[in-house]
């Protein structure tokens, strides 16, 4: 058994005489156990010899040194760099173009799947809405167009009772003219009071319905009862001056009626009676007979009375 001195590898090979690591020479089983020897000792005459057998050649230069060979050393195999090692691992292969093209095949037949699913949901869509008969505006164009008494089989048992000519069909109102009203009103009311200031009680009393829904903190009161209040003013005061002021008639959406609100101020004077005072009071009115007429009366708030004598 050998053992390399410098690497202390161990050879069991006694055949061996250099190390087979980095080419120092053996040293024998004596040594083993770490002794170390010289390594300038004379070789035994038993180890083989490796002398060349070629003559020595003599150097042309004496002062050049003969040197001996380099012992020899073990051949280490080369390294692999890393990037040589991903190098070596195969890579994966690249899309070829039919599969390419099945992708785009499968992609166009499920839009075209879409877009026809699409296309039917519409389709009933509508053909549950033309299930529903004729809308209100085909319904009149076919009235306008279609002659009286021709009948289409297309059309609904509605169609047919408006496009016939024994069909009553109420013309719709015309939109009420807000301001007419309220000129018309305001005459009214001047021409109530402008009576009363004339003692002129029949013409105050054209003024009045036969009966008032509203009079005062009385309801339904005849026209008659109305006369006889006003009669009785007349012939106390010799002076009646009345005054409107603050007037504001709001009609209502068919133009038939309307309200109005307004000051009143009044001052009566006579022989033996005086009074003067001021309200806020609400007029109701009416049209009857083509005419605007008052069919209610009340106080809503009193600012102010005096009485004397």
């Amino acid at each position: 058994m050998k053992r390399c001195p410098t690497c202390q590898r161990v050879y069991a090979d006694d055949t061996l005489t250099f190390c087979l690591e980095d080419g120092v020479l053996l040293v024998g089983n004596g040594n083993v156990s770490g002794v170390t020897e010289d390594l300038n000792a004379t070789i035994p005459a038993s180890f083989p010899s490796h002398r060349s057998s070629v003559p020595t050649e003599v150097l042309d230069n004496a002062d050049e040194v003969t040197r001996t060979p380099s012992q020899p050393t073990m051949v280490q195999e080369p390294r692999i760099a890393a990037h040589e090692i991903y190098a070596a691992v195969p890579k994966a292969p690249a899309p070829t173009a039919r599969n390419t093209t099945l992708v785009v095949g499968l992609t166009a037949i499920a839009t075209l799947i879409l877009i026809a699913l699409a296309g039917v949901g519409a389709w009933f869509l509508f053909k549950g809405d033309k299930t529903q008969g004729p809308t209100e505006t085909e319904l009149n164009r076919n009235r306008d167009t279609k002659p009286p008494g021709v009948n289409d089989n297309n059309k609904t048992d509605q169609a047919n009772v408006n496009a016939s000519p024994n069909t009553q069909v109420s013309p719709k109102p015309p939109p009420v003219d807000t301001a007419a009203v309220r000129d018309e009103v305001t005459a009214v009311l001047n021409g109530w009071t402008s009576s009363s200031r004339a003692h002129d009680l029949d013409a105050h009393m054209n003024y009045y319905a036969d009966t008032l829904d509203t009079y005062y903190n009385a309801s339904n009161v005849s026209s008659s009862r109305v006369r006889a209040d006003r009669a009785r003013a007349y012939a106390l005061y010799t002076t009646l001056d009345i005054e409107l002021s603050n007037l504001k008639v709001t009609p209502d959406p068919n133009g038939d009626k309307a309200t109005a609100v307004f000051d009143k101020t009044w001052t009566f004077e006579g022989s033996e009676k005086y009074s003067s005072g001021s309200v806020h009071q609400k007029v109701w009115l009416a049209r009857i007979g083509g005419r605007w007429r008052i069919t209610g009366e009340k106080d809503l708030q009193v600012y102010y009375v005096n009485r004397e004598r």
